[in-house]
């Protein structure tokens, strides 16, 4: 997880920025300082079906000043609010509203943010996240640098790059079906 974070004008959101400027230029220095590495890809994905719907070619210069004019437009246009009520939160990790948690789920900033942008169906995938975390790396949760470092592997599960779940992902069930890619728990 990359250090530099902007408040990413079309997420809305304090995310992960680019690492550097994507070209050289005006455009491309706005898009540093201004836009996150998750808005970048979605703009990746944009601009390809672009391409393909509109028979765009960028050996045209007439084309490469469409494409650009389309990426100043989406990348600079907030995406519009996600209307969210009482006990609802937009969550971060599954792209809609969802049922809030009832409290942040331990104190200090990262505690806070997460409670203002994760739901609970969110949080209990950290939960199961966090079990296998534990055990991969053998941390003892006595050990402070322990402790460090899982808080360090939540925030980019739910606020790093790639952190949200793909429209189509199922989660698991006990039968071994779901999960999109990852087969739920066999049993013999």
């Amino acid at each position: 997880m990359g250090d530099r974070t902007v408040n990413c004008v079309k997420l809305g959101q304090e995310l992960p920025g680019l690492p550097a400027p994507p070209f050289p230029g005006e455009l491309g220095q706005r898009i540093y300082e201004s836009v996150s590495a998750r808005a970048w890809a979605l703009w990746q994905e944009r601009s390809a079906a672009l391409l393909r719907e509109r028979g765009w070619v960028m050996g045209r210069p007439e084309d490469r000043q469409a494409l650009l004019r389309e990426m100043e437009s989406f990348l600079f246009t907030p995406a519009p609010p996600v209307p969210v009520e009482g006990d609802l939160v937009l969550c971060v990790k599954l792209g809609r509203a969802l049922p809030r948690l009832a409290k942040p789920p331990f104190a200090g900033a990262l505690g806070q943010r997460i409670f203002e942008s994760v739901s609970r169906a969110g949080w209990d995938l950290w939960q199961a996240q966090a079990t296998i975390v534990m055990n991969h790396h053998g941390l003892n949760m006595a050990d402070p640098e322990a402790r460090r470092f899982l808080l360090r592997e939540m925030e980019e599960f739910f606020f790093g790059e790639g952190a949200r779940l793909p429209a189509d992902w199922v989660p698991p069930t006990g039968q071994g079906k779901g999960g999109k890619g990852a087969p739920g728990a066999q049993r013999k």
